[in-house]
């Protein structure tokens, strides 16, 4: 038992000293982007200051730029003043004023959609303080996610430790059309019954853009050598109503075991909070056996820090 919990400290430290790695270095690349842009195209620029300012690029050259701003006129910055230089997206300028980019555009509660993570970006994502996760995107089209419960070193080590792995391929096929692919495997440190892990193979696409979108996902699961007859279907959305608000739903159809069995349905819905660097869901999971014992359905909590 022991080495049991040794091993799993070392696991959630490297862990740990990995995230820290990812943040750092994702930090650095940041900063060290070139600044550069297209005339006419309208960016979001962040200064060495922290502060921001958004506006159309007028003119560009190797020591400044030029830029119109609907709130300050014609602004001239000196690039060694700049820290990042973002394009805004069609989707975030509104009458109102132009919108930060969506800070979780990829994620619902649990699966993900096929819009891909941009190379050297990354989240840290928490639910319900026990279940921890960090997503990578080594490339434009391919992410890796790798989390770990806490339940087993909060108790005494007496837990599975519980841990999995999520690679991800997904590519953009045409304008607001993505297709993508992923492997989830989980398993324990700690022997359950003979418990040699399972996972699941999924395929998925997504139609939209990172304010607006719905993903339908299909997913075999295996264990002990055996691949399920029937998929896991799930169909996710999420939409964007404000500057610091949306609303995101991810609903699942589970194979009952057995080969006349048909489908156990799930459903949810909730409410996605918005900064510029992080968001927050507060979300319910629900249907008719649940409701018969919460009325609003199981209640899900979990923050997104985005870097």
């Amino acid at each position: 038992m022991k080495n049991i919990v040794i091993c799993s400290k070392r696991i959630i430290s490297a862990f740990s000293i990995a995230f820290f790695i990812l943040v750092l270095f994702s930090g650095t690349v940041k900063a060290q982007q070139k600044i550069d842009g297209e005339v006419s195209k309208t960016y979001q620029i962040t200064l060495n200051d922290g502060s921001t300012i958004s506006g159309t690029l007028i003119s560009i050259t190797d020591e400044e730029l030029v830029i119109e701003s609907s709130t300050m006129g014609e602004v001239r910055l000196q690039k060694e003043n700049i820290r990042s230089m973002t394009l805004v997206s069609s989707y975030d300028m509104r009458k109102s004023g132009i919108w930060f980019p969506n800070p979780n555009p990829t994620k619902y509660l649990i699966g993900s959609s096929a819009i891909p993570l941009e190379k050297n970006s990354g989240y840290y994502q928490n639910t319900w303080i026990f279940f921890n996760s960090v997503t990578y995107a080594f490339t434009n089209n391919i992410s890796i996610s790798g989390g770990f419960e806490i339940f087993s070193i909060l108790a005494g080590g007496n837990g599975p430790f519980a841990f999995y792995l999520n690679p991800k391929v997904s590519f953009k096929v045409a304008e607001n059309v993505y297709l993508g692919g992923n492997i989830l495997y989980a398993n324990t440190i700690r022997t359950i019954d003979e418990f040699g892990g399972l996972g699941t193979l999924n395929a998925f696409g997504t139609f939209g853009n990172k304010n607006n979108n719905l993903t339908a996902a299909v997913g075999w699961g295996w264990s002990e050598d055996e691949i399920s007859s029937k998929p896991l279907i799930t169909i996710s959305g999420m939409a964007r109503v404000s500057r610091r608000l949306g609303l995101v739903s991810e609903n699942w159809l589970v194979p009952e075991i057995g080969d006349n069995k048909g489908y156990y349905g799930l459903f949810s819905y909730g409410i996605r909070f918005l900064g510029e660097k992080i968001s927050i869901d507060l979300a319910f999971i629900n249907n008719g056996d649940i409701a018969e014992e919460i009325i609003i359905g199981i209640p899900w909590l979990d923050f997104v820090i985005n870097f």
